[in-house]
């Protein structure tokens, strides 16, 4: 896909520059997760209240009053989830920037309440250590993606031929229940997005480039959010898979 024409155009050397589009789209990442993360922590440790309250007083029905135990509540965040992850980029593309990043941040707002049920699951030294394993590959491989000089444009459609795999692997272990497969999910999961890291961040990067050669500012801004959109699902999946890996596949308090 190509963010910008073919045609002729002359550049327009107005201060758009490769580097600085590249720091939008790490600046963009640093805050989705932020929103995430944010989320997540709040919204979990209010699920986690509620729960112990149901405990302590033996009452199962407590727990409706926490939306994270809300069959309706989490069915349609997954429908909204799956509408915005596959609408957000040609929103982006066509809106304003501001727009745009609305857009951005309403999405890693939307996959933080998604995924805070993780305080639940696993203890906060768990889920902290995940996040600064995660945060050191993520870091590791995305330097490697930008200054590397071999061509992973290849590498690109394999990887997302392992992750077709991968999904269907997991719908399938959904119903058998396999230990052994649950864990070849995981660690091949850490695999892929660790390649997916570096591959984004090479194709961000090359498309950076042309961007600033062209100078435009709002095709620029555009360009930064779509990257951080691809490296932020990058790094939260990495993220997730690591963390099922160093809390044993999850335990419940």
């Amino acid at each position: 896909m190509s963010f910008f024409s073919n045609s002729n155009t002359e550049a327009r050397p107005i201060g758009v520059d490769m580097t600085a589009i590249m720091r939008a789209v790490y600046m963009w990442v640093a805050l989705g997760l932020l929103v995430a993360f944010g989320v997540a922590y709040f919204v979990g440790q209010a699920g986690v209240a509620a729960y112990n309250a149901a405990v302590k007083a033996n009452s199962p029905a407590m727990l409706q009053n926490s939306i994270l135990f809300n069959p309706i509540v989490m069915i349609g965040s997954l429908i909204l989830y799956f509408i915005v992850a596959f609408t957000i980029q040609p929103v982006i593309m066509r809106a304003r920037p501001a727009i745009g990043s609305l857009m951005y941040l309403g999405f890693t707002a939307l996959f933080g309440f998604m995924i805070s049920s993780i305080f639940l699951q696993y203890e906060n030294s768990t889920i902290a250590m995940a996040f600064v394993a995660t945060a050191a590959t993520f870091g590791a491989m995305s330097v490697i993606g930008y200054t590397t000089k071999i061509d992973l444009s290849r590498m690109g459609s394999i990887l997302m031929m392992a992750l077709v795999g991968l999904i269907i692997a997991t719908i399938v272990n959904m119903f058998v229940a396999s230990s052994a497969l649950f864990w070849l999910i995981n660690y091949a999961g850490v695999l892929i997005f660790v390649g997916l890291t570096a591959y984004d961040t090479q194709w961000i990067k090359n498309y950076a480039a042309g961007v600033a050669m062209r100078g435009d500012p709002d095709l620029a801004a555009r360009v930064s959010l779509i990257g951080a959109f691809h490296l932020f699902l990058d790094f939260v999946n990495l993220f997730m898979f690591i963390l099922r890996i160093m809390g044993g596949g999850g335990r419940r308090r």
